[in-house]
């Protein structure tokens, strides 16, 4: 047997396997084609045992739903569970580069005036309000190893809200991760983090 086995491509070993799983399936249907002969009055009794199972289940999935929902609601980031932000940072997307400036900002995105490069305090919670002044961005944090950290859509008429608190010193450079046109590589930005 291992001899044959051994001997076997892998696509005789499949079709082996296909017409013994075929044979199997074949003689289920048949066996359920023999079973559904059953009378009306088993059928019925059968029926009714299973709703009254399903209901047991039913009433303990909803219990069980509305425990969890309980339980677990009061802790989502709602407004009393967050921390308060130390700084707020607004950033503007436009083909092909990033304004970012302290403070919120009222102005039109065409209007707001920043630079590509910030320095923001280190281990302080930061709150980034980010728009786009022409198309779709995607404002993406990454650390000096290439791991991102933070990302969220900059999107014309739209101001996201990203909360980050960057815990060690150091650059960290802004990318575009959404393609916005050709030169969408030299889409970049630093924060120095001190």
């Amino acid at each position: 047997m291992p001899l044959i086995l051994a001997a076997m491509t892998p696509q005789i070993y499949a079709a082996a396997v296909t017409v013994v799983a075929v044979y199997f399936i074949v003689l289920g249907a048949i066996y359920l084609i023999r079973a559904g002969g059953e009378s009306a009055a088993d059928k019925y009794a059968a029926k009714a045992k299973v709703y009254k199972v399903r209901s047991y289940y039913f009433w303990a999935l909803l219990a069980g739903l509305i425990a969890g929902l309980f339980l677990t609601l009061q802790h989502l980031p709602y407004e009393k569970f967050q921390s308060k932000s130390g700084e707020i940072v607004t950033v503007v997307g436009m083909q092909w580069a990033w304004k970012m400036g302290l403070g919120a900002s009222d102005a039109k995105p065409k209007d707001f005036t920043g630079s590509n490069q910030l320095t923001l305090p280190a281990d302080k919670d930061i709150t980034f309000e980010v728009t786009s002044e022409d198309v779709n961005h995607n404002f993406a944090i990454y650390n000096d190893r290439g791991i991102l950290l933070a990302q969220t859509q900059a999107m014309p008429g739209y101001k996201n809200l990203l909360q980050y608190r960057f815990r060690e010193k150091g650059d960290y450079p802004i990318l575009c991760i959404e393609y916005c046109g050709a030169p969408h590589t030299i889409m970049t930005g630093k924060i120095h983090v001190e």
